[in-house]
């Protein structure tokens, strides 16, 4: 049986288009900003279940926001940190305009070598300061510590993913993502694919794999945990991914799936998207 997998958050022309406009705006010369240390490890979290390096957009609007697809076009995450939960902003010079969509600048990041160092310094509910130098693409963190000058990532080249409008038949509220995730860890045993399957009659939604000769399947969610179904639906995806994911996912969250569509996991400001394997019976 042939398997092919789907792609999204392939770039379009008018995608194309504002990404030259960015490129030919005003850009700033320094950005700074301060947060807490846990929210900016959590956003990195969300980030590396997919890549390792990411664009970061900064506006007034939606803060500090990353949209990042792999190089397949098997999945993507869009995921970001409010305005409001930064402790302060700034930017020079500051006659740089802001436009309608409340841009002001972008940077890229190298995340595995930002991560390393907030492990390093072993801080817990305490605030940082960056100041992003644009021009010479180099970003210095303020610690309790000490100070940290890292390089930046030239943005060039860059994907803008277009996310997806999906009206899938299925959506349920996982409340146990620690279940969730074990269950991921048992099927990674059997398959390196898992089917998410929804019954329409039990109003129950599952985890299934089958190997060799062994199969298994995990029910995640229930009628009380809020399942929206209109239908049964099955599909297959990649387990590599999801377990990737679920390793990021700190909470409750909605999934979202139709009969070999796209998987959608959101919770809070973050959007994982997944293609699923289509078999044939070619």
């Amino acid at each position: 049986m042939e398997q092919t997998t789907e792609v999204i958050g392939a770039e379009t022309p008018a995608s194309e288009s504002l990404s030259n406009v960015i490129e030919a705006a005003v850009q700033c010369e320094t950005l700074t900003f301060s947060l807490n240390v846990d929210v900016l490890k959590q956003f990195l979290n969300e980030l590396s279940a997919l890549t390792d390096e990411a664009k970061i957009v900064f506006s007034v609007t939606d803060g500090l926001k990353a949209k990042v697809v792999d190089p397949a076009y098997i999945a993507m995450v869009e995921t970001g940190i409010a305005l409001e939960m930064l402790e302060s902003f700034d930017w020079t010079p500051h006659s740089v305009p802001v436009k309608e969509d409340g841009y002001v600048a972008e940077f890229g990041i190298d995340i595995i070598k930002i991560s390393s160092y907030l492990k390093s310094l072993k801080l817990k509910d305490t605030v940082l300061r960056f100041s992003v130098d644009l021009d010479k693409r180099k970003m210095t963190v303020d610690a309790p510590t000490g100070q940290r000058v890292m390089s930046l990532i030239d943005t060039t080249g860059m994907s803008d993913p277009k996310i997806p409008t999906l009206n899938l038949p299925t959506e349920v509220t996982v409340h146990d993502q620690k279940a969730f995730r074990r269950a991921l860890g048992e099927a990674a045993e059997i398959s390196d694919h898992v089917v998410l399957r929804y019954d329409n009659q039990a109003n129950a939604m599952f985890i299934e794999c089958e190997g060799d000769m062994d199969k298994m399947q995990s029910e995640i969610a229930r009628p009380e945990d809020n399942i929206r179904g209109t239908e049964s639906s099955k599909s297959l995806f990649p387990l590599e991914y999801l377990a990737n994911f679920a390793r990021a996912i700190p909470c409750a969250f909605r999934l979202t799936i139709g009969t070999d569509y796209p998987l959608k996991i959101a919770y809070g400001r973050t959007v994982y998207l997944l293609a699923p394997r289509i078999e044939s019976g070619d």
